[in-house]
């Protein structure tokens, strides 16, 4: 396996929305990324990122254009699996990029998506190759795609194992590691108990966290580009 966590976008953020604990509310900057893995022959990606940029600015948003990065390790024409671990822009507008990937979703976040997001991700979603999971299932023997519903109605999760230690791509059931090795639920929520009980079951596994907005991820993996770095 190759794994590969890409940042696309950086932005100052609030404490608050990161941890529910939060007693005072001081700035952070964080990362906007996604991750891109090539497993048994497949090109893989874990939530697909957005490109507005009316919407970059509405959230303060510097967009960095990565694609000849990505380029370097993988085909992105050729994406044979997308993962969406939720339905908020930043992770799932540039789904109709991909025609030709299956597409994993929670059932109940596939609803919510064809409801509420932009039209171009949903006329995606009502094409072929789209997978809907209610509880969990696990794919190309490895992934295990386990839905939540603690930061979203269907937000869901990728454990998996490599080389005998335990990850998950988190989606933003953890917004930073913190959120799961410190067990600090995060403060944007539709159902704070079930945070709580994904951050006791993955930090009572010893899960690796791979989150989507920790600069952390950054500095602690080996630099393959100015903005991507290689996890496995």
């Amino acid at each position: 396996m190759q794994l590969y966590a890409v940042k696309f976008g950086e932005s100052p953020f609030q404490s608050k929305y990161v941890f529910r604990d939060a007693s005072v509310n001081e700035p952070m900057r964080i990362p906007w990324s996604y991750y891109v893995a090539r497993y048994r022959g497949k090109n893989i990606l874990f939530d697909v990122g957005f490109r507005d940029p009316p919407t970059a600015e509405k959230w303060g948003i510097e967009l960095i254009d990565v694609e000849p990065e990505v380029a370097s390790v993988v085909d992105l024409s050729s994406i044979d699996t997308v993962f969406i671990t939720h339905s908020h822009f930043d992770h799932i507008d540039n789904i109709d990029r991909f025609p030709g990937a299956q597409i994993i979703i929670g059932h109940d976040e596939y609803e919510h998506a064809l409801q509420n997001a932009s039209l171009s991700v949903r006329e995606r979603l009502l094409q072929s190759n789209v997978l809907t999971v209610k509880e969990a299932e696990l794919f190309l023997d490895t992934f295990r795609f386990e839905v939540v519903g603690g930061h979203t109605v269907g937000s869901s999760v990728v454990y998996f194992q490599h080389d005998g230690a335990n990850y998950a791509i988190t989606g933003d059931e953890c917004y930073v590691a913190e959120n799961l090795t410190a067990r600090r639920p995060i403060g944007v929520f539709f159902n704070t108990e079930k945070n709580e009980a994904f951050l006791k079951k993955a930090h009572g596994i010893g899960v690796i966290p791979l989150p989507f907005h920790d600069s952390g991820i950054f500095q602690t993996y080996k630099k393959v580009t100015e903005n991507m770095v290689q996890i496995i």
